[in-house]
């Protein structure tokens, strides 16, 4: 029976109905869709609103060609980077995504992103990992354990057999907590570490996915084999690391080169585009060969993609509905 009216998805709701394993499909087929044009973008590709101090406010959205569904993504976002207030309760989501109906016109579902967005982020880094993680990879290094952080480890525990993940904090307590709540939940050995190099001693995965304002992870540090995936709105890594990895990989250049970190090196002309070797959908189609060598060092940086967050919004929507999840608010 068709739904009247507009779904209500809350964090909790959206974690109800969210399968990991069908995120990481999910967002493998969205990089696919953008590469091979079967996104209708928004024009222009966002709206912000961005002070140099305290909060910006960000709207980004495009429209699906093989489903009948476009949606819009409206984010805050501290200028220093990160979507928490530790000063105060939260108050109400900071980042919402709403769906509308294409053959229609009207709005489907408005959604609290918190927990969709971590996932399909944390998504996108399992699918590039598969394509370029050496074999029998089962060390994970965690750079971070914010809301992203915090379903990282339980999304590529989907697809890796992982021995051990090591995760490190700016903090001593937000890691021993990530260490602590996420290991039971998700039966996982994660070891709070009190540095990076430590954390990255002997990895085979690195997400490094944090709020920080400067560079802090050292190119010397990742040794070879090691497969970097970078998160972060700010620059995580040593510019040289962009310049020495064997591979230097994106999820999609028009779209990562706007990153602060990217603009600044292409600027200064430390980087152009003939420093990178693919873009992952590339890989994902076998244009490119992915990972050719155990010893290559791979680094991937990535800006993420709307496209992946309406598609599995959509998925979201259609399970909660199906469940009878949700809050129906009627128009």
């Amino acid at each position: 029976m068709e739904q009247k009216g507009i779904l209500y998805l809350s964090n909790e709701d959206v974690k109800r109905v969210l399968d990991l394993g069908r995120a990481i499909e999910i967002t493998e087929q969205a990089l696919r869709d953008h590469s091979e044009g079967r996104v209708i973008w928004s024009t222009p590709e966002d709206l912000a609103i961005k002070p140099e101090q305290g909060w910006q406010s960000w709207v980004t959205g495009c429209a699906l060609s093989i489903e009948p569904v476009a949606g819009f993504r409206i984010r805050s976002i501290k200028a220093a980077g990160g979507s928490r207030d530790v000063s105060r309760a939260p108050r109400g989501p900071r980042r919402i995504l709403i769906l509308s109906d294409r053959e229609g016109g009207e709005i489907r579902a408005i959604m609290d992103e918190d927990w969709c967005h971590a996932v399909r982020t944390a998504a996108a880094a399992t699918v590039a990992m598969r394509l370029l993680a050496r074999k029998n990879a089962a060390i994970l290094a965690m750079l971070g354990s914010g809301d992203t952080a915090r379903a990282v480890a339980p999304v590529i525990a989907q697809a890796f057999a992982l021995k051990e993940i090591r995760v490190t904090s700016r903090t001593p307590e937000s890691r021993q907590s990530y260490a602590g709540e996420l290991g039971a939940a998700y039966n996982l050995n994660i070891r709070p570490v009190d540095s990076t190099e430590e954390a990255l001693n002997g990895a085979d995965l690195v997400v490094s996915a944090t709020t920080a304002s400067a560079p802090f992870v050292k190119d010397h540090w990742l040794a070879a084999g090691v497969t970097v995936y970078s998160i972060g709105k700010h620059q995580e890594m040593e510019s040289d690391v962009y310049k020495n990895a064997d591979k230097f990989v994106v999820d999609s250049w028009v779209h990562c080169r706007n990153k602060s970190d990217m603009q600044r090196m292409l600027q200064e002309k430390f980087l152009s585009e003939k420093d990178l070797y693919a873009e992952l959908p590339e890989l994902l189609s076998g244009k490119k060969p992915a990972r050719q060598s155990e010893r290559e060092r791979i680094f991937i940086r990535a800006i993420g993609l709307v496209n992946q967050d309406v598609a599995l919004a959509n998925h979201i929507y259609h399970s909660a509905a199906a469940k009878r999840v949700g809050t129906v608010l009627p128009f």
